[in-house]
């Protein structure tokens, strides 16, 4: 009997233990359940509203018949239950621009739904219809959702700019580029033999990533003082506007001579000015005035064996060596600023170096003599020595300068009425300002060359200050 008894309330513990889990877990299912049908349950309340990342999706400059990158635009639903966007459409009807939501293209959505406590991610794209304007226009639209009878807006605004769109091609002779529209070079563009472009004062010229502009001709490039003639990349969002390495840069080729480039400034390439153009005379195969070439992933120039002429030109902010003459040549440089403060690099490589050999990749060498000629220039960066002048090979290595202020630890330089390792103060070199201030030693210790006016066409005094600026 004890035994039955036994059995009986066995059976009555385990009936008892089965039926309370069993609620458990049905109550757990039930209260999923009903969460789950909570958080998808539509919404047709006329106060819940969306919520956006921001009010105004902003474009830089987009040129026309190019696709832009992708801006982003968070949509969030911070209420408790679902909502269904009746349309997400654009306010006009023919829009420059196009939506991606839940990974499809399109200008208009339908029933576009967003859980509780949930977002949706769209992205926005412009292409941009040609106008045949010389000037930027605006391009605006609103995205406009449409919610439980509820109309809300984000605004979209772009530059849109007409161009002339260069691809990978040559040049018929005797060019010429105007102000007004730019122009986009897509690959590379080359300047033929016995033909030569012209550039005009004011013109752009926007170059997109990794394309060169090769000259095996001559360029002649004809800024102003006040109309600067500008080679950039041509990506303009972010950081993107001052991002070194965007572009080739300027490359001329053996044969080519007659090059002139004046009040021009060349910006975010790999090398700004890529010279080699080895010949048998010692005429100038590129004269440089007045021009700035900044922020170069390499250098701002590489010449080898060639002939340079370069007045009140600012180089500075490379990721290698500034100026680089290399395998001989004949460099005359006069009211130059040369600097790195290596912002945005690690500065390894002093900022001027000229050599009379040049070691190949296949173990060759490349040997000419060295004519250089140094008169009122600032060399200076954030190094002891910034100056390298290497006779390896035993090439005449003649000499010239004068009134430089340089910055060596090397006692060649001490003479010739340089100013050795005395601050040029520039005002701002981290912000690229590298005009002198009030205090700078510079000041008046140039030489008097007849160079009438500075980098930005001011008047220069007698005498003279050192470097590519005059201080005011």
């Amino acid at each position: 009997m004890n035994s039955l008894h036994r059995f009986i309330k066995t059976l009555l513990f385990l009936k008892h233990t089965f039926t309370l889990q069993n609620f458990i877990l049905v109550g757990i299912f039930a209260t999923g359940i009903s969460c789950s049908l909570t958080t998808e349950e539509i919404s047709t309340d006329p106060s819940h509203r969306l919520r956006f990342s921001t009010d105004t999706i902003f474009f830089d400059t987009i040129f026309s018949e190019i696709p832009s990158i992708t801006k982003r635009l968070r949509v969030y639903n911070d209420n408790s239950k679902a909502i269904s966007i009746a349309a997400i459409s654009f306010a006009e009807p023919n829009s420059a621009y196009t939506l991606t939501v839940n990974g499809l293209k399109n200008t208009v959505f339908a029933n576009t739904r967003i859980l509780a406590n949930d977002s949706i991610l769209v992205l926005v794209e412009a292409n941009i219809n040609f106008r045949d304007n010389d000037s930027p226009y605006i391009v605006e639209d609103q995205i406009q959702f449409n919610t439980n009878g509820n109309n809300q807006e984000v605004s979209i605004l772009s530059w849109g700019q007409d161009a002339y769109y260069i691809k990978d091609s040559v040049l018929a002779c005797n060019t010429t580029w105007k102000a007004g529209k730019p122009y986009v070079i897509y690959d590379h563009m080359l300047i033929d033999s016995l033909c030569t472009l012209t550039i005009e004062a004011g013109t752009q010229v926007f170059s997109h990533l990794g394309s060169n502009i090769y000259v095996k001709g001559s360029l002649i490039v004809k800024g102003t003082a006040d109309e600067r003639v500008v080679f950039m990349n041509d990506r303009f969002d972010g950081d993107y506007a001052n991002y070194p390495g965007q572009w080739g840069g300027i490359i001329f080729l053996e044969g080519s001579k007659d090059n002139e480039i004046s009040y021009t400034d060349i910006q975010n390439a790999d090398v700004g000015i890529w010279l080699g153009t080895p010949d048998d005379d010692n005429d100038a195969d590129l004269v440089l005035e007045n021009s700035s070439i900044e922020n170069m992933l390499r250098s701002a120039i590489l010449a080898f064996t060639s002939d340079l002429r370069m007045t009140n030109c600012l180089l500075d902010n490379t990721g290698e060596i500034v100026f680089a003459g290399l395998a001989g040549g004949n460099y005359t440089l006069q009211h130059n600023t040369i600097a790195n403060y290596g912002v945005g690099f690690f500065k390894t490589q002093p900022v001027f170096v000229i050599t009379d050999q040049l070691q190949l990749a296949d173990g060759n060498f490349l040997e000419a003599p060295v004519m250089l000629n140094l008169t009122n220039n600032i060399i200076w960066g954030s190094s002891d020595s910034e100056i390298e002048l290497l006779n390896d090979a035993g090439q005449d290595f003649a000499l010239s300068m004068s009134n430089n202020l340089l910055r060596t630890n090397q006692i060649t330089f001490q003479g010739f009425d340089n100013i050795i390792n005395d601050d040029p103060l520039f005002i701002a070199p981290v912000l690229f300002d590298y005009q002198l201030d009030s205090l700078s030693p510079a000041i008046h210790m140039g030489a008097d060359l007849g160079t009438k006016v500075d980098l930005l066409g001011k008047v220069r005094s007698t005498p003279p200050d050192i470097g590519a600026y005059e201080r005011q």
